[in-house]
């Protein structure tokens, strides 16, 4: 049995000829080895120390290198791009073919008419509290669900006759306050709206009366409209009535007017002149403001959707 250093000899020792001939294989020797026995013997002879393997050297370890990086540094195949596919054309929409306005008829024209003069009159006004002492006490009294109004009218009609004048005069004080409040609530409400919005709704509101055949016509009163300006007479009369009425000692409205209009047709073209100059500049001033009040009526109709054709030329 061999010592750990008489293996490390034998292998070390070179391989006797004898061997390379076993390995060569005689054919008249039918009991020789076979090469690949051999080759086996000797590889695993080899194999049994690694650590005497000896790393590559030279241009073999410098190839192994390389082809080692190449394999790290291979860039990652490229997807094939899809060929662009032509966008096809929009078809430009086809214009919507205007159907022709219906004709309207003569009353339906007047209908139509009719609702935007409504629109414009501003017939919607602020919310008023009762300003006499029956529409206070009937506001008092009448509730609704409680029955038909006009018997409900009836039945406080009844009791409103019956009341002491104490409570009488209590609804009055009432009706006054309320009285007080609704001129400040009306006049908040006109100013809330231009001069020329108010101007086109007393416009409107004396059409429809027409159209309606109205006798009454409730109109806004307005400080800021253009006012119609004086004759030379009406200026005379509001010069002279004070004083006419005062020298009176008995007579009427009436016949205080009467003195004023013989006073006036005694007075001579000369006396009247200057009352003639003065109602000439107020109708010079009341033509510029009713103008510039027109103007702006016209944009006012076109910005609330309506004709300006409404405004009076």
């Amino acid at each position: 049995m061999l010592t750990a250093i008489g293996r490390v000899a034998a292998r070390r020792a070179p391989v006797p000829r004898l061997t390379t001939r076993l390995l060569r294989g005689p054919a008249n020797r039918p009991n020789a080895l076979p090469f690949t026995a051999a080759r086996s013997l000797i590889v695993s002879s080899w194999m049994r120390s690694p650590e005497k393997r000896a790393a590559p050297t030279g241009s073999k370890a410098k190839k192994t290198a390389a082809s080692t990086e190449k394999k790290k540094t291979k860039p990652a195949a490229k997807k094939a791009k899809k060929p662009a596919t032509k966008k096809k054309a929009k078809k430009p929409a086809a214009k919507a073919t205007k159907k022709p306005k219906k004709e309207l008829t003569p009353e339906e024209k007047d209908k139509a008419d009719l609702k935007e003069l409504k629109k414009m009159a501003l017939l919607k006004g602020p919310a008023l509290l009762p300003d006499s002492g029956w529409s206070v006490y009937v506001a008092d009294n009448v509730a609704a669900g409680q029955g038909k109004v006009t018997d409900q009218i009836k039945q406080v009609a009844g009791k409103f006759a019956g009341l002491s004048e104490p409570e009488k005069e209590r609804l009055k004080s009432i009706a006054s306050t309320n009285n007080t409040a609704n001129k400040e609530n009306r006049q908040k409400w006109i100013e809330s709206f231009p001069p020329e919005a108010i101007y086109m709704a007393n416009i409107a509101r004396r059409r429809i009366a027409r159209k309606l055949d109205k006798s009454r016509i409730y109109l806004i009163h307005d400080d800021r409209q253009p006012k119609r300006a004086r004759t030379p007479y009406t200026l005379f009369v509001k010069s002279r009535f004070s004083q006419v009425n005062s020298g009176m000692s008995s007579g009427t409205a009436q016949d205080t007017f009467r003195a004023v209009s013989e006073e006036w047709r005694s007075l001579s073209e000369s006396d009247k002149q200057s009352f003639k100059d003065e109602a000439a500049k107020e109708a010079e001033t009341s033509q510029a403001l009713l103008k510039d009040i027109k103007e702006k009526a016209r944009a006012y109709c076109k910005a609330q959707k309506g004709s300006p054709s409404q405004v009076p030329s």
